[in-house]
Parts: structure tokens; C-alpha cells; sequence
């Protein structure tokens, strides 16, 4: 991530180059957010499988790296997950078409994410934050990022939709279900052109550059140069 200097020349020592530079949004969870008058959001079934599997797959064609999925392969995705199951997958209904499908995977679920320092970069973030907090007073809620600090994260997951304003509605309703439960923070990744992030209008949010390092065991090369999907799991 980010100019991480001993992990880039450690795997550049091994063969690997750099093939794309990706983006990892990080949303700061500090207040509810207003919710759109009728919205339908609700957990997803075992019938809706299908037809998020089908949004999955139109949302992603063409990206290098993702695989198509079907109603099987996700519910063995979703059995398979430590700590994910069909509660952590929403839909967004309306008229019974589903528009958007969007999972969250609580990392405090497998794994315990413990600050040892912070880069200049989140020292700077910090001191904007506090400087701006000065001038909105909702943002004082925010607490600061010290050494020491257990992250209470999710990251996204099962990503999919037909307009990004759609997305949008289900991350607000994450949003709100994480600061109800006291996570801080809430993290995708994508290319840093994807429409995806049109949906993050209104977020706090701060990037985090994602560095994809590729071997390639033939002289052909292994990945074309199109759009790459990360699934955030793979994180």
C-alpha cells in the first residue's frame, strides 16, 4: 500500500512488477446518515442468488481477475466465509427488481487490527480533521487514530448495481448499521476511475493507493491491460 518501500522491494526482488495502481476509499463512520423516503432494503435469501449473481456478473464483465459467479458458486463463497453469511448481504428492492446488491465482512470477526505507528499521511489527516472539526462541530464526534488503537473495520464485498446512486442508498444503510455498532471505519477497492466512487459523494472519506504487483510465468504476460477487480476478502 501506499509507498510502502520494504514490501515493494521485497517482492520486486522476487520477480514481481507493478501492474496497476489501485484505490482503497476508507469512510469514516461518525453519524447516521439520512436515509432516501421509501427505500426497500433488505437481507438477501437464497432465491435471490440468481439474480445477484447476474448483477455481480454485469457490474464486473470485462474486469481482469474476476470470475463469473453463479447462484452455486456464491453460496459456497458465502458458506465458505468465516464470519459472513447471508445477514451481511443487502438488496435494494423496488417494484420486486433487485437494483443493488452490497455485502460487509466485520475483519473484528477473524482477525484483530492493532495500530503500531501512523504514516505522515494520517498524522496530516488527523490535524485537517481537527482543523476542519473548528468549522463543523459533527465532525468533533471523529475520534483521532493513535498507536495503540484496536480498528473496528468492514470491508465491502459482493459489490454490484445498476446505477451507482443505488449503491449509494445501501452504503448509507451500512453506514448507519456500523455506527450503531461502533465500527470506525468502512473500506472497497476499485480502480481509482470506477463509477463505484460516484456513489461516495456525501462520505468522509480518504484513499488509500493499492499497489498490484504481478509475476508472470509466461513471456505472453499473465493479465491484459484492462480494468482489475480486487475483491476486498482478498484483502
Amino acid at each position: 500500500m501506499e509507498d510502502n518501500t520494504p514490501a515493494i522491494r521485497y517482492i520486486e526482488d522476487r520477480g514481481f512488477r507493478l501492474h496497476r495502481t489501485l484505490v482503497m476509499p476508507g469512510l469514516r463512520v461518525y453519524k447516521e446518515m439520512d436515509m432516501p423516503a421509501g427505500a426497500k432494503i433488505r437481507l438477501a435469501r437464497s432465491e435471490d442468488l440468481v439474480t445477484v449473481a447476474e448483477l455481480l456478473n454485469e457490474t464486473w464483465q470485462g474486469f481482469e481477475l474476476y470470475e463469473p459467479t453463479s447462484a452455486k458458486g456464491l453460496a459456497k463463497f458465502i458458506s465458505r466465509t468465516p464470519g459472513y453469511g447471508l445477514e451481511n448481504l443487502l438488496v435494494l428492492e423496488d417494484g420486486g427488481e433487485i437494483l443493488a446488491c452490497l455485502g460487509y465482512w466485520d475483519w473484528s470477526q477473524i482477525m484483530r487490527l492493532t495500530v503500531i505507528a501512523l504514516s505522515s499521511k494520517m498524522r496530516t489527516m488527523g490535524l485537517l480533521l481537527r482543523i476542519a472539526s473548528i468549522f463543523k462541530p459533527v465532525l468533533r464526534s471523529i475520534k483521532p487514530i493513535k498507536p495503540g488503537d484496536t480498528m473496528k473495520q468492514v470491508m465491502l464485498t459482493c459489490i454490484g448495481f445498476k446505477d451507482p446512486a443505488y449503491l449509494s442508498v445501501l452504503l448509507r444503510h451500512v453506514n448507519n448499521q456500523a455506527f450503531q455498532r461502533g465500527i470506525e471505519q468502512i473500506f472497497c477497492i476499485c480502480e481509482r476511475n470506477h463509477v463505484m466512487l460516484k456513489s461516495l459523494k456525501g462520505f468522509l472519506r480518504i484513499d488509500t493507493a493499492v499497489n498490484l504487483y504481478v509475476k508472470t510465468p509466461q513471456e505472453k504476460g499473465l493479465i491484459a491491460d484492462k480494468p482489475v477487480f480486487v475483491d476486498g476478502i482478498d484483502m
